[in-house]
């Protein structure tokens, strides 16, 4: 970065023509920060720091910066916001004066350059005004003979705190990172609340402001109290701190979700979690000690002789309630995000006990009225309270500021706005409410710093929350709708569409609330207003949990089995069951049935499947007369009677009559064989007869021997 400085001891140059910007200068822009927040006071020096950076691929020769102040002062926020978002680009314009002047070095691609100009106290045009009054300046850099571009900003003549002040509450939100894990783990909770992470650069940042309301995400304090005893040390002391804050507190949605984003595809009231028990360990709760943020129970001495029970199963883990509750000091409050909501949305919301709605003044139409109104609204079941856009996208831009110069740029809009806000009803205060967004601030000290910055105002008196809900309504104000981008509102219908279709699976479990606990944190998370960011890749988060949801229900099946031969009239058809759920075992019920007659299945088939393995099942069968093939479709059911997956079919040729033909063929052999048997017999014993009736007669014939 290079840095060049001017100082000014003269008197005041005369108002210059207004030189026209180049037609083509990309990449080149100017902005213009004075010190002090953008506020001067007599007999203070004006210093600007002009900053130039040049972010595309050309080089820029060396040229010079005018530093210049327009004549008249501002009268109004409407002609501000024209004046730093002009219609055209025109370089210094006319009626302004030149105050300063300062050279440049060359701007090579991909560089930043700022130059210093100081115009001494005495040469100030405005030093002679007797009263408030908010200026337009800017600064024109000028390459050869034509302007290539131009930087805005204001400065606020303060001669002395006469103006009248806005009462300005502030809200900020306190969020982790978007994620889609249902909890923080912990070695992100030890990241994030360690001395320099994001959420203890929040929580620094806030403390010592008490006029700042906080809206905390309760899975912070969730996803630390679920850990018990193996919770980080540094969690567990940023829940103190937070629990000590003397700030107003109240939650958030769970995850931070989109409640409006929600309503807007389809789902009747915001989504709630349903249990973390399937976070608990029980491991990390063998001594519980009270949670931060519940006091502490009263103990009363007893003189009841106790009465011996049988040892507990295990320690007693925390209930949801316990693990999500807070001693808050607001509630029912609902935060969308920037311009999101519709009007008939606002009593949606309250019929689901979130009777507040913070708002974007944007989301309204008070642009359009002559004054700045107050930020309460009222509506038949609730009030809303529009954040006043101008000031809060200064802020935030304070806050997250990444030098010195951008922070100073930031202040001036802010006290600029409410400068202006002081002149609009001299007689009247109003009270507005500034909110910080999602975004985590980029340093401790800038936070901090801007809250300081804030307060000490001239046209400041701080007020909280409640103060600010209480104040009178707005009239004339009115909700302009707005809604979340069509392709956003169409993926949340499909996110909570598979969320469903997981609660059903679930139903298999025998506990199914650990599977549907953690299927509705983990979609909660996804729907976190900081998905809207669009630096944050949702669509990618999207995509993997979807996928990992796909699994979960493909988790469970029976796998491919190839053709059956049945050769009996009755028999079992084994098959095989996959649960690829690796903690889980599953309960199914098998439902068969056949294409056709030829068999017949009496009843359903219950298994147990253990996690991560195969079971085999066998399906009893009875087959009628005929042979022939028969398809026999198998679905799975949980015990509830919800299908399991998608239904699988199996060809099975059946060959019963093949049982009777073989009997009877044996039949057949059996009484051939006996019947050879016998007729062997009767042939060999007439046989024998007639062999035995011959050697008879054959002796009668023989003549008789002699005799001795």
């Amino acid at each position: 970065m290079a840095v060049a400085v001017a100082s000014l001891g003269f008197a005041v140059a005369p108002a210059m023509a207004a030189q026209p910007l180049a037609a083509d200068t990309p990449g080149l822009t100017v902005a213009v920060a004075t010190d002090s927040g953008g506020v001067l006071v007599p007999g203070q020096d004006l210093n600007v720091s002009i900053t130039i950076t040049n972010s595309g691929n050309s080089m820029y020769l060396a040229g010079n910066v005018n530093l210049w102040i327009v004549d008249a002062p501002l009268t109004s926020r409407g002609a501000y916001t024209s004046w730093l978002s002009p219609s055209d680009e025109s370089g210094q314009p006319s009626g302004s004066t030149v105050v300063g002047t300062a050279s440049t070095d060359a701007i090579a691609p991909a560089t930043t350059t700022t130059v210093q100009i100081t115009v001494p106290a005495a040469s100030v045009p405005m030093s002679s005004q007797p009263g408030q009054a908010t200026y337009e300046i800017g600064s024109t850099l000028s390459i050869g003979a034509n302007a290539q571009a131009t930087g805005r900003s204001s400065v606020v003549w303060n001669p002395a705190d006469t103006g009248q002040r806005t009462n300005v509450a502030v809200a900020y939100p306190i969020t982790s990172p978007a994620g889609s894990s249902g909890l923080i783990s912990s070695a992100d909770l030890a990241t994030y609340t360690a001395p320099n992470g994001m959420l203890s650069k929040q929580l620094n940042g806030i403390l010592g402001h008490d006029f700042v309301a906080i809206g905390i995400d309760p899975m912070i304090i969730a996803s630390i109290r679920v850990l018990g005893s193996a919770a980080p040390p540094s969690a567990v002391e940023w829940l103190v701190r937070l629990e000590h804050a003397p700030n107003d507190i109240f939650p958030l949605s769970y995850g931070d979700a989109d409640v409006v984003g929600q309503l807007q595809a389809g789902v009747p009231a915001p989504l709630a979690p349903v249990s973390l028990s399937y976070a608990l360990n029980p491991a990390n709760f063998q001594n519980p000690v009270p949670p931060v943020g519940e006091p502490s129970p009263i103990e009363t001495p007893s003189v009841t002789t106790p009465t011996p029970t049988a040892p507990p199963a295990g320690p007693a883990l925390p209930t949801m309630a316990e693990l999500l509750s807070w001693r808050y000091t607001l509630s029912g409050i609902a935060w969308p995000g920037d311009n999101t909501v519709r009007a008939s949305e606002l009593s949606t919301l309250a019929a689901a006990g979130l009777t507040t709605t913070i708002l974007a003044s944007s989301n309204t139409n008070s642009g359009s009225q002559d004054t700045t109104p107050n930020g309460l609204l009222t509506f038949n079941g609730g009030k809303a309270i529009a954040a006043d856009s101008g000031i809060s996208t200064a802020i935030r831009a304070a806050a997250t500021a990444g030098s010195d110069a951008a922070w100073h740029g930031a202040m001036a809009q802010v006290n600029a706005q409410l400068e202006l806000i002081g002149h609009e009803k001299a007689s009247s205060s109003r009270t507005i409410l500034v909110t910080f967004d999602r975004g985590a601030p980029s340093s401790a000290t800038q936070l901090a710093r801007t809250l300081d910055s804030l307060a000490l105002s001239p046209w400041v008196t701080t007020a909280t929350l409640p103060q600010a809900l209480s104040a009178t309504p707005a009239t004339g104000v009115t909700v302009k709708d707005s809604q979340e981008a069509v392709q956003r509102t169409r993926t949340i219908s499909s996110l909570v569409a598979m969320e469903r279709s997981v609660d059903s699976f679930a139903s298999v479990l025998d506990d199914p609330s650990t599977m549907i606990g953690q299927a509705r944190t983990q979609l909660l998370t996804l729907l976190a207003v900081s998905w809207q960011n669009p630096r944050n890749d949702w669509a990618t988060s999207v995509a993997n949990s979807l996928k990992a949801s796909t699994d979960i229900l493909n988790s469970v099946k029976i796998l491919q089995t190839e053709n059956v031969n049945l050769v009996s009239a009755q028999g079992s058809i084994p098959f095989t069951i996959s649960n690829s759920l690796k903690t889980e075992s599953v309960t199914v019920v098998v439902h068969a049935s056949p294409s056709n007659g030829r068999i017949e299945i009496d009843s359903a088939t219950t298994k147990k499947v253990q996690a991560s393995s195969r079971a085999t099942v066998l399906i009893p069968v009875k087959a009628k007369l005929g042979n022939g093939q028969v398809t026999l479709t198998l679905q799975l059911f949980s015990q509830s009677g919800v299908a399991i997956g998608g239904p699988t079919t199996v060809p099975v040729d059946v060959h019963a009559d093949w049982e009777g033909i073989g009997a009877l063929i044996i039949g057949i052999l059996l009484v051939l064989l006996f019947g050879f048997g016998i007729v062997r017999n009767v042939l060999r014993r007439r046989r024998e007869a007639r062999e035995e009736e011959s050697e008879v007669a054959a002796a009668e014939l023989a003549p008789e021997a002699p005799r001795g």
